[in-house]
């Protein structure tokens, strides 16, 4: 059985993509170029991004990894620690890419959707309890990230990985202060 905030984003994104075929739900996606002509649209976008997918193999393909490592991840830190990570990391995805694009004015007016970026972020966070396989990832998303093989927004994922990863060196710093006695 999975913990229960990772079933509950299963269920949330499944249902909302279900939901939102053929319709123009792309409109709920995080535009860069919302950041300066309307903050709150951006600000709305930048959660409601998180829970869009493009097609069918982009939504299989993250609540792949969601079931894979929430499973594991959630029950390690606890659901509210989790489901806080999630989505802050969904939006420091959200932040970093929007920084990207409009330095570079790379996707300036493309939505961006998709839960990668948070689950980025429970990738940083299994990195910082000792994942190794977790840094391999993020070379990965660094290298394509600078050699811009595809539209994926690859600094997202550095964002969400980077936030979760901080979250998580916390968490253990914390944990293992509070185990330890001092004489």
């Amino acid at each position: 059985m999975l913990p229960p905030v990772t079933l509950a984003l299963l269920a949330v994104n499944v249902t909302v993509f279900i939901l939102l075929q053929n319709t123009n739900w792309y409109r709920f996606g995080s535009i860069p170029s919302y950041l300066l002509n309307d903050p709150s649209m951006f600000l709305i976008t930048a959660f409601t991004s998180m829970f869009l997918h493009a097609n069918i193999v982009h939504i299989a393909f993250n609540m792949l990894a969601l079931v894979a490592l929430g499973r594991v991840i959630e029950d390690a830190i606890g659901s509210m620690r989790y489901i806080i990570v999630y989505i802050l990391s969904g939006l420091s995805g959200v932040a970093l890419h929007t920084i990207y694009s409009l330095t570079t004015n790379n996707g300036f007016n493309t939505p961006m959707v998709g839960a990668s970026g948070a689950i980025s972020g429970i990738i940083g966070l299994a990195a910082a309890m000792g994942d190794r396989f977790a840094y391999i990832w993020l070379a990965v998303q660094f290298i394509f990230a600078i050699a811009g093989l595809s539209s994926i927004a690859y600094f997202a994922h550095i964002g969400g990985f980077i936030f979760g990863f901080m979250m998580g060196r916390l968490y253990h710093d914390r944990m293992y202060r509070d185990s330890t006695y001092l004489t």
